[in-house]
């Protein structure tokens, strides 16, 4: 099982660019952070840069970083799980984040061609470059559940991170500078063996980014959708007929380009702009459950998110809605007296044996994976890292039981 080892995710600032000549150079920045970037790793961590989508392309490293004095300084921070002995041409690339340095890590790249059998002139190769726990540091670590490539790495989970895709010419002219650093990276997941494929932003956003059962459900809607992790995840699991992914104007771009990304031909996938506190809408009647993952930031929108569930709740007395969040200011605990007042029930999972990774025990509770709860104000609840289920509230009892 998972366990509750904090998450912490390699994260470009600068992508690749989308296009680029093999032989060209380019550069990338990349950290490691928490899922808003709000907490900055502390921890040496070794890392590798590779290539994928092509046998025939390799890497190479350049001296780009100006707060580098030399790669020995790199070699010696990573000793203890590698030599990193810089070679020529790979596929993949040891490299160190030290946290020491700064803000971003600057890498300059080129794609080259390795030894071999050649890709024709002329010829376009579609690849992702991607960011991930070194091999070696990697090797007899857990591996995550349902990150994919992700590895505990000194009591947390390092989470990797992938391009979007990077159109390689092979071309005579390899001068002139590349067209502009793309603005995206994807994230990859394990859903009953399927790899299920998330496209975030590389800006600084919340509803743009990913941020953490054996009942029979047809419709599922997440509120608050942003990139659509959850409710991508959840019907690659629960492999329901129809999904709604909902959220403001902002974000339906990016959740249209994941549902593009998913392509599974057995779940309808609609993406949906609702604003909380909008009017019943009759098209959500057959929902049976409501998702909801870290919605409680703004503590000013807690009265339009409970209005929105009082009615998606409403029209199906069998619907239940999952809510998880991770709690960044005591502001959100209001929450859960708000729905104390509205005579809503919430029931926890009451044992970690319970909180089990893939599909509903025998007491049908379903969450990523444990973590420690508490109690505030009588309404039981989780705090986990974001895009974990956790907190389950039984609608079936939803509006006539009267909370003590």
């Amino acid at each position: 099982m998972t366990t509750s080892a904090p998450l912490y995710y390699i994260r470009f600032l600068k992508p690749p660019p989308k296009e680029c000549l093999v032989g060209q150079h380019f550069t990338i920045v990349w950290t490691i952070e928490s899922d808003l970037g709000d907490l900055a790793c502390w921890q040496t961590v070794p890392v590798s840069v590779s290539l994928e989508g092509c046998s025939q392309f390799g890497l190479r490293e350049l001296n780009a970083d100006p707060k580098s004095s030399s790669k020995k300084k790199a070699a010696a921070l990573a000793k203890p799980y590698h030599t990193l002995e810089k070679v020529a041409l790979a596929r993949e690339i040891p490299l160190v984040f030290d946290p020491l340095r700064g803000g971003g890590i600057v890498t300059k790249l080129v794609i080259e061609q390795m030894p071999g059998r050649p890709v024709p002139l002329n010829t376009t190769v579609d690849i992702q470059l991607g960011i991930k726990l070194l091999t070696a540091a990697a090797r007899n670590a857990p591996s995550h559940s349902v990150w994919h490539h992700a590895y505990e790495f000194q009591s947390m989970w390092i989470i990797p991170t992938w391009s979007t895709s990077i159109s390689a010419t092979v071309a005579k002219q390899r001068h002139g500078d590349v067209k502009e650093s793309g603005n995206q990276a994807e994230r990859m997941l394990m859903a009953n063996q399927t790899r299920v494929r998330i496209r975030e932003d590389a800006v600084q956003s919340i509803a743009r980014h990913v941020w953490l059962l054996n009942n029979e459900y047809n419709t599922l809607l997440e509120l608050g959708s942003g990139t659509g992790l959850v409710g991508i995840y959840a019907a690659e699991l629960l492999n329901p007929k129809r999904v709604y992914l909902t959220d403001l104007p902002d974000a339906l771009e990016i959740m249209q380009q994941n549902v593009d990304l998913m392509r599974n031909a057995k779940v309808e996938m609609l993406v949906k702009e609702l604003s909380w506190g909008s009017e019943n809408q009759d098209q959500y009647n057959d929902v049976d459950l409501v998702l909801l993952t870290d919605v409680l930031y703004n503590q000013g929108s807690h009265d339009v998110l409970l209005d929105t569930l009082d009615w998606l709740l409403g029209n199906n007395a069998h619907c239940r809605a999952l809510l998880s969040y991770k709690e960044r200011n005591p502001d959100e605990r209001e929450f859960f007296s708000k729905v104390a007042q509205r005579n809503f029930k919430c029931e926890r999972v009451e044992k970690y044996e319970h909180l089990i990774v893939g599909r509903m025990n025998v007491q049908r509770r379903w969450a990523f994976d444990n973590r420690d709860y508490f109690t505030c104000n009588g309404i039981a609840r989780f705090n986990l890292q974001h895009c974990r289920f956790c907190h389950l509230v039984d609608v079936a009892a939803f509006r006539r039981i009267v909370a003590v």
